[in-house]
């Protein structure tokens, strides 16, 4: 009777620990997606790609999911996006930029830049895109509207992708993991404040700039 009763409390405890393996897994799952879903919408919401690599390291330092599967997502999610950006412009940028909603996105001067940019240097278009926000998508409708090769693009801007998100991901796992800056809300509202500003404000500034240097050169 007592080896009956040991062998019911090893099925019951093999069982929970089978349940709690499952529930495990698929909340990780769940949180990948999420992640991934987070990152591809900033394709078409105002919302930066780099807050929300940042926001996925947290995540995982959270325990929602490992760091890895928290990576990978991440990155899966900018290759899909980048991709699509690609063969929007490969595909639809010609009469898209016919259109009113068009030339409001990419304006004529912003559009001869970005294939002047693409016919000169593709690797420095692809790395410009991928780590100024501002003009991400104009230069990546610009590489596909220039017809340049595909599995070129995605092999380049997939490892710029691994390092960028390598480095974005990782930092916000560690500033999960620091309980010193925890503690310190003042200092973190001011270093959210500061980066948020970085990622808003710098990358239109630098795109106005080298926009009104194209300009300037065309008129020469």
């Amino acid at each position: 009777m007592r080896s009956g009763l040991m062998s019911q409390r090893a099925a019951s405890y093999t069982g929970t620990m089978i349940f709690d393996g499952l529930r495990s897994t698929f909340a990780s799952v769940y949180a990948a997606l999420i992640i991934f879903g987070a990152v591809l919408s900033t394709l078409v919401l105002p919302l930066p790609e780099e807050l929300a690599l940042l926001g996925a390291g947290w995540w995982a330092h959270a325990g929602a999911l490992p760091l890895w599967a928290a990576w990978l997502a991440a990155w899966l999610g900018i290759v899909v996006g980048d991709t699509v950006s690609y063969l929007l412009g490969r595909f639809l940028l010609p009469g898209l930029l016919r259109t009113r909603l068009g030339k409001r996105l990419l304006s004529p001067h912003l559009r001869r830049w970005g294939e002047e940019l693409v016919r000169r240097n593709g690797i420095r278009a692809i790395l410009l895109g991928r780590f100024l926000v501002a003009l991400r998508g104009p230069v990546y409708l610009a590489i596909g509207g220039s017809k340049y090769p595909l599995l070129r693009f995605e092999l380049i801007n997939g490892a710029v992708g691994l390092v960028e998100v390598a480095l974005l991901v990782g930092l916000g796992y560690e500033f999960g993991r620091s309980t010193r800056l925890a503690h310190e809300v003042r200092f973190i509202e001011i270093a959210v404040g500061v980066a948020v500003a970085a990622v808003l404000v710098i990358p239109p500034i630098v795109k106005w700039r080298m926009v009104r240097r194209h300009r300037r050169a065309a008129n020469a």
